[in-house]
C-alpha cells in the first residue's frame, strides 16, 4: 500500500468535514500562526505564554514556513485560556495594569501578551456568544468560562489580556504531541498529518487546567490518576 503525499496546501481542505465551521477554523488558524510565531522568537520562546517544548522549537524553526502553517491548521488551538476565579477579581484587574509588576518587567513581552491576549479574547467572546461549545473545542473552555466571556465589557477585556495565567501552550506536560505534530507537519505523508490532528482532538478533556478557570501561581495540580506516569517521568503517556 502506498502512503498519500501531501498535495499542494490549501488550507480550505483542512476545513472540510470538522466539528467546527470553516470560519471558526480559520481564525483558530490565523491565532495559531502568531502563536506560533511568538514561540519560536528567541524574544518571547521564553515566556510561560509561548514556551513549547526546545525539541518542538528547533524542529519547526528548521523547517520552510508551509510546515509550519500545516501545524497552525490544526483543528484546535495550540494553546489554551483560562480565567482567573472570581475571588481572583481584584488582584487581576490590579496587576494586569500595573507597570511595575513582575510579570511585565520587560514591557516588550507585556505588549506581546497584551496584544495576543486581546485577539485571543475577542475570538473566544465572539465563539462563546454566537456558537456555544465551540469555544469548549477550540480553547478549553467550561461553560462557566463562556458565560463570564459573554458578560466581559471593552475594559475588562483589556486588562484581563495580558493577566498572567490567561494563555499556556495546550498540554504543557505532553513533549509527546507537540513532538507528534512537528514530525507530521514537516513531513510529506498526509496520514501523519491527520494523526497527528486527531492525537489532539482526543486530548480534548484531558491534561487540560482542572478545572479550565484555573488559578495562577507556583502551586502544580496533580495529573489524573489514570494518566500519571513514573514520579521523575515529565511526559504523560496517551
Amino acid at each position: 500500500m502506498t502512503e498519500s503525499k501531501l498535495t499542494p496546501f490549501n488550507s480550505a481542505w483542512l476545513h472540510q468535514g470538522n466539528l467546527l465551521n470553516s470560519a471558526v477554523r480559520r481564525d483558530i488558524a490565523d491565532l495559531n500562526r502568531l502563536f506560533l510565531a511568538h514561540a519560536l522568537d528567541p524574544g518571547h520562546g521564553a515566556d510561560a505564554w509561548f514556551q513549547l517544548p526546545t525539541a518542538t522549537v528547533r524542529r519547526l524553526a528548521e523547517v520552510p514556513a508551509e510546515a509550519r502553517e500545516r501545524a497552525a491548521c490544526s483543528p484546535i488551538s495550540l494553546f489554551e485560556l483560562a480565567l482567573p476565579r472570581d475571588d481572583e477579581a481584584p488582584p487581576w484587574r490590579l496587576e494586569s495594569v500595573a507597570d511595575t509588576d513582575a510579570e511585565f518587567a520587560d514591557r516588550t513581552r507585556g505588549e506581546t501578551r497584551r496584544s495576543f491576549g486581546l485577539v485571543a479574547l475577542g475570538v473566544a467572546r465572539r465563539l462563546a456568544e454566537s456558537l456555544p461549545f465551540s469555544s469548549r473545542i477550540a480553547f478549553g473552555l467550561g461553560s462557566t468560562s463562556e458565560a463570564r466571556l459573554s458578560a466581559l465589557t471593552p475594559s475588562d477585556s483589556f486588562r484581563l489580556a495580558s493577566w498572567p495565567g490567561l494563555v499556556r501552550p495546550r498540554w504543557p506536560g505532553h513533549s509527546r504531541y507537540w513532538s507528534l505534530l512537528a514530525e507530521a507537519a514537516a513531513g510529506t505523508v498526509q496520514a501523519d498529518l491527520n494523526w497527528a490532528y486527531s492525537a489532539g482532538l482526543c486530548l480534548l478533556g484531558h491534561c487540560e487546567r482542572d478545572p479550565v478557570i484555573a488559578r495562577c501561581g507556583p502551586a502544580r495540580r496533580a495529573r489524573p490518576a489514570h494518566r500519571r506516569g513514573p514520579a521523575d517521568d515529565t511526559d504523560v503517556p496517551c
